[in-house]
Parts: structure tokens; sequence; C-alpha cells
């Protein structure tokens, strides 16, 4: 053992740092192998968890062709009601709306049926903003299809937005 260590001593700093490096390579050999296993069954019981949650959705079979929805909706009779509370909730929020649009479409087959209200408000950000919070909250069956906002050189927006009541279609 002395003799190695005058050897060693002799040979210098390139010569310790050349074993420490082989050893080290030596650790890595073995150890390395060993944590490529561990990650490996950790990936494997990841992405089998992973499937577990993922719903199936290939290997369901919807048995009521969308009845069950249609009769969660309400009736086509409320149209009128649900528009007119749309409406009066913007003019309660101080939200003029010079311009509406709607149009109608229904599919008799399925039994739903879906009335389109476009509308043009003007008003501040917080207005609109608590609007469509307000009248998605009152109605669960509305749904919100566009917004587009445009700022006036007044700092008051502009807003476009489509809306989507959806119902029970008349029969």
């Amino acid at each position: 053992m002395k003799r190695w260590l005058q050897q060693a001593h002799r040979l210098g700093w390139p010569a310790a740092l050349a074993a420490v490096l082989t050893l080290a390579a030596i650790a890595g050999a073995v150890w390395l192998p060993r944590e490529q296993a561990k990650l490996d069954a950790q990936r494997h019981t990841i992405t089998a968890r992973r499937a577990a949650l993922q719903p199936r959705a290939a290997n369901v079979i919807p048995t009521d062709d969308g009845r069950a929805l249609a009769a969660s909706l309400p009736p086509d009779s409320e149209r009128q009601a649900r528009t007119a509370a749309l409406m009066s909730l913007a003019t309660e929020l101080g939200l003029p709306w010079p311009r509406s649009e709607f149009r109608y479409q229904a599919d008799r087959e399925l039994g739903l049926a879906q009335y389109r209200i476009a509308m043009q408000l003007s008003g501040h950000y917080g207005a609109l903003r608590d609007f469509v919070a307000e009248a998605l909250r009152r109605d669960p069956a509305l749904a919100l299809e566009t917004l587009r906002l445009r700022r006036e050189p007044n700092g008051t927006l502009k807003a476009e937005l489509a809306w989507v009541l959806h119902m029970q279609s008349a029969k």
C-alpha cells in the first residue's frame, strides 16, 4: 500500500483525477441501470393510473339518443320569457341594446331547438362582465357563443354578443 501511495504521489494530481473519474464511472455503471429500472416501473405505474382515469368514450354506447338532454332543457314555450329576462337584465345593468337579431332552429327528430340571439351593447367593462356572468348564472340552458369587444375613444365598450337558448322543441 505504501508503495502504491508513493507511486501515486510521483504521478501527481492528473493520476489522482483519473483514478477518481474511473471510480465514478464504475459507480455510475452499477447505479444507473438500477435507477433506470425504478424510473421505468414508475412510468409504467403512472401510465396505468392515467389510463384508469380517462373515460372510455369508445366503449360508451348512447342508449337514449339525446333524449335525456332534451328532457332536461326548458320547453320551447318559455322562449319568449327567457328572451325577455335576458333583455331586462341588460336594461337593469344600464346597458342599452340598440339592435338585436333572433333566429330559431329546431331539430324535431332529436326534440331539440336553439334560439340564437345576437345583441349589440354599449357600456363599461364591469357592467358587461356582470351581465354575461349573471345571464349565464340565471339560465343554465343559455350559452354564450361569441363575444367581440371594441373600445371607443370615450372609454366605453361596444360589445357584440351571440347567445344560444337551448330548449326542447315544440311537438
